[in-house]
């Protein structure tokens, strides 16, 4: 807990440090219904941002890869059904004859 204190009050820091180079520097100035924003709440609001754009870059990442991984596993139950279904008289001839022809006896070792 004391380390997550730690780092609450070094992000403050340098948000506030970095939103005044900002502001001094290069006159970056964010503008919200007619009202300057002080340097540590225009940091504020980039970060913000900044993060809500990584929210929504998870989203479509984790759901374009899940809809590939949907359809290659529906593509491959596709191809094992159309394979069962065109080779199925094979398949039976083939498991007809390994009954047939399989040792059902035990010879006992003496």
């Amino acid at each position: 807990m004391k380390n997550f204190l730690i780092a609450i009050i070094i992000a403050l820091t340098l948000a506030y440090c970095l939103g005044d180079v900002a502001n001094s520097w290069w006159g970056v100035n964010i503008v919200f219904d007619d009202e300057i924003l002080s340097p540590f709440e225009s940091v504020l609001t980039v970060a913000a941002l900044g993060v809500l754009f990584v929210i929504i870059g998870f989203i479509i990442a984790v759901s374009l890869i899940g809809a590939l991984i949907i359809g290659l596993g529906a593509a491959a139950i596709a191809l094992l059904a159309m394979g069962v279904g065109a080779f199925w008289p094979i398949l039976l001839v083939a498991a007809a004859i390994y009954v047939l022809c399989k040792d059902n006896s035990n010879h006992a070792v003496s």
